[in-house]
């Protein structure tokens, strides 16, 4: 199964000059970053709120640029404002703030001082890529997905932004021994399991008849169905692997009332499952690319 080489560090920057945002693109990809690009604080807030929000890892601001969408020119209290609301929003995100007016750098350097590094366009980009790029990797959300790299393409390539967040949330959680905790991610791996099938089903009705996928997903079903029809070795790993995600998710979910029992899940349970569910992912992927599956954005 094909898997990139290095991990994408996915960052947002904050300019107004297109021109700009085009260049710096092409320097951050050397730095294994790719860059996606507002025009203004409201249309940041909407990348960060929307699907591809969760995937972010870096933040670039440039000092002074539009607040709203319709103003026709930039405004000074843009660093302010957007400081404020991404050190409310994610206060663990690498970020910087890079201007092109050097009457402001001073000003703008003393103001943050110790709580924000400002850096100057056209001399500072490839240190400040480098130190954002270094910060974001020692982040736990980047060591994941660099631990688990090929199961996050997977997520990437076929799946979809959600399932990539929910499986980075599973391995976050997977030590954890809260009851809750445990209860919400066996919750969260038997939404991927079902994501899995209804991809198979997208791409191709013989493989996972639309009957098993209307309403709520008929996990058992797909699975023997791949197994009755060849797809899947009977008793082998991703049969026995199917089985068993789907019965302990199932049993000891989130959606599964709380009850005395005699052996309660733990987070030994709950590795094993996520591990279970990465082999899953790993052949799941190796089907999609051998029948030519494409991408799911």
């Amino acid at each position: 199964m094909r898997t990139d080489d290095t991990t994408v560090i996915p960052m947002l920057l904050v300019d107004d000059n297109r021109r700009y945002a085009e260049a710096l693109f092409r320097d951050a990809r050397r730095h294994g970053i790719v860059i996606h690009h507002a025009l203004s604080l409201e249309e940041a807030r909407e990348v960060f709120e929307g699907p591809a929000g969760s995937s972010l890892a870096g933040l670039i601001l440039d000092v002074k640029c539009h607040k709203e969408k319709n103003q026709p020119v930039p405004d000074n209290s843009f660093i302010v404002a957007a400081v404020k609301y991404f050190g409310a929003k994610a206060p663990h995100m690498p970020m910087a703030a890079i201007t092109g007016e050097s009457g402001l750098y001073g000003s703008i350097a003393e103001l943050f001082a110790g709580t924000l590094t400002i850096y100057s366009k056209g001399r500072d980009e490839d240190e400040m890529l480098a130190t954002l790029a270094a910060q974001a990797r020692n982040t736990d959300r980047v060591k994941l997905q660099a631990a688990y790299r090929d199961a996050f393409s997977v997520c990437s390539r076929f799946l979809g932004r959600e399932a990539e967040e929910e499986l980075l949330n599973c391995l976050a959680a997977r030590e954890s021994d809260d009851f809750t905790v445990i209860k919400n991610t066996l919750g969260c791996v038997r939404r991927l399991q079902e994501k899995i099938y209804l991809a198979l089903n997208r791409l191709d009705e013989s493989l996972v008849p639309t009957a098993f996928v209307q309403g709520e997903v008929n996990v058992i079903s797909a699975y023997k169905h791949l197994t009755e029809k060849g797809v899947v070795e009977r008793y082998r790993i991703i049969d026995r692997f199917a089985e068993l995600v789907y019965k302990i998710s199932s049993d000891n979910g989130a959606h599964t009332p709380y009850a005395s029992l005699k052996y309660p899940p733990t987070r030994y349970t709950v590795q094993a499952v996520i591990f279970a569910l990465l082999d899953l992912l790993h052949w799941f992927g190796s089907l999609m690319e051998s029948r030519g599956a494409g991408s799911s954005r």
